[in-house]
């Protein structure tokens, strides 16, 4: 993933790359599933100026982007209540998600479900470590985890549908992270019934043909919305932002990353 982002401050010339294996967490001593490093460039020569292992910067810049998406689809703006989220996933993109979601809208609970109930127990356990209240819970079943959730978090490796739109409450939002080209976590009824947003046109035209083919058009990107040129969702609306990731989130923290380091030398 090459990118360039011609900014002030948080400008780069970066090219990230990554490799999955997923038997690398059984292996002695395990190994993160997922390895990336990202190689920041001089813009002016191209000459490597760094090479940034970035795992958990990947999980962050994800969280972060659907935090952003949350705030201008759902947010205050929008007149929308958000007590109630629910995270469908319990590994690091679920983990991230809940603390950032909840660092930033301050939930009154926080719902996990995960298909091996004891890693969503672990993670409930992790979270709620000095609170006062137990704000974090786990749930049985994905049905019961969506039950009323204002926010919604997909974030699994699901090779079948998990979100049924009966489940959905009306005016609520989902974050949609894993995209897979052959299935969907959420079933076309969702996707037909709610406005879809995505973070950049030409990577949903590419990689989201599958759900163009369930009949639904995307309304457009969430950056439109920031700059008014499509309107914010209504209190009724139930949106769906379809996140992929772009090569500027990365460049913006490479050299975030990049700058803090010069700086603590």
């Amino acid at each position: 993933m090459p990118g360039y982002l011609k900014d002030p401050k948080y400008g780069a010339l970066i090219s990230l790359a990554f490799t999955k294996y997923g038997g690398n967490p059984k292996r002695h001593p395990p190994l993160p599933v997922i390895s990336s490093n990202l190689a920041y460039m001089d813009e002016h020569t191209g000459v490597t100026k760094a090479v940034i292992s970035v795992n958990e910067a990947m999980e962050w810049v994800t969280a972060a982007a659907s935090v952003t998406a949350t705030k201008h689809l759902h947010g205050p703006s929008s007149g929308k209540p958000n007590k109630i989220l629910a995270v469908i996933g319990a590994g690091h993109q679920g983990r991230t998600h809940a603390i950032a979601f909840q660092k930033y809208f301050n939930f009154s609970e926080v719902r996990i479900w995960n298909r091996t109930a004891s890693k969503a127990e672990k993670v409930v356990r992790e979270l709620n470590k000095g609170l006062n209240k137990a704000v974090f819970i786990t749930c049985p079943s994905v049905e019961v985890c969506l039950r009323d959730a204002d926010v919604i978090i997909t974030a699994t490796d699901a090779a079948q549908t998990l979100v049924k739109y009966p489940w959905v409450k009306k005016g609520a939002h989902i974050n949609a992270i894993g995209v897979n080209p052959f299935t969907t976590e959420l079933d076309p009824d969702t996707y037909r019934a709610c406005k879809i947003f995505t973070d950049y046109k030409e990577g949903a035209d590419e990689e989201l043909k599958h759900i163009s083919a369930l009949g639904v058009k995307f309304e457009g990107q969430v950056g439109d919305v920031i700059t008014c040129k499509i309107p914010v969702p209504t209190a009724d609306d139930t949106t769906i932002f379809q996140s992929l990731g772009m090569a500027v989130q990365y460049c913006a923290i490479g050299r975030l990353i990049y700058d803090l380091h010069k700086t603590k030398k």
